[in-house]
């Protein structure tokens, strides 16, 4: 209030709630984008690297990794060792594969896991539970889905649990179909499995899938005939 001429910009993973705050989402890397950062990062790694080398390869890395800069420079490091073919190839195991950061860089930001290790540490029980059910949609979903299926005996409302993972930039939401669509990064949604079978509640969580659209599937039929 002293010095209304004062503007602050912040880095955070999540919305800060002050008075005046103006939020500008920083999303994952257009394609583009995210081929030139794996082009100049596989370059430094190994020199002569060039995208178009394997541009279907290429492309491949930067989609399945959601152009996630950090993922991409993982990834690149990589090169001394693998083609960029072969790390596509080896994407469905991508924890045990990105574990090649900088020295230099904080110890959560060393390897994949360990960056996703660092946001799920620092959710509350009731949004380790909802993200970790989220994990069985195929393509995101909308709120009622995600009701039907997320909903748990933690007594929260899944919409403000969810409200919070998009505010901790671990959902992403977008309008689509009439209405917002949830979804998760396919790194982020690996995670989660991991984690929902750990806590041995993927058998039920699916069957509350199958659930929602069987009957979804019966109660739309008629509308889609005549």
């Amino acid at each position: 209030a002293r010095c209304p001429g004062v503007r602050v910009l912040a880095t955070s993973r999540e919305p800060l709630g002050v008075p005046g705050e103006v939020v500008r989402p920083v999303g994952p890397l257009p394609r583009e984008a995210a081929l030139r950062l794996l082009g100049e990062r596989g370059a430094a790694a190994r020199p002569g690297f060039r995208v178009d080398e394997d541009a279907v390869a290429s492309g491949e890395v930067v989609r399945r990794l959601d152009g996630l800069p950090l993922a991409i420079e993982l990834a690149a490091a990589r090169l001394r060792v693998l083609t960029v073919g072969q790390i596509a190839e080896r994407l469905d195991d991508r924890f045990r594969l990105l574990t090649s950061g900088a020295r230099t860089v904080l110890p959560r930001q060393q390897t994949l896991r360990a960056v996703v290790d660092w946001s799920w540490e620092l959710l509350d029980p009731v949004e380790r539970a909802v993200l970790g059910r989220l994990s069985v949609f195929t393509g995101g979903c909308d709120l009622g889905a995600a009701e039907a299926v997320c909903a748990g005996s933690e007594g929260r409302e899944v919409l403000d649990v969810l409200g919070s993972l998009v505010d901790k930039s671990l959902v992403v939401a977008g309008p689509g179909g009439g209405g917002m669509r949830y979804r998760l990064l396919e790194t982020v949604a690996e995670y989660a499995g991991e984690r929902l079978e750990e806590a041995g509640e993927r058998a039920a969580t699916e069957r509350r899938h199958l659930a929602y659209y069987r009957e979804l599937a019966r109660t739309t039929d008629p509308h889609l005939r005549g």
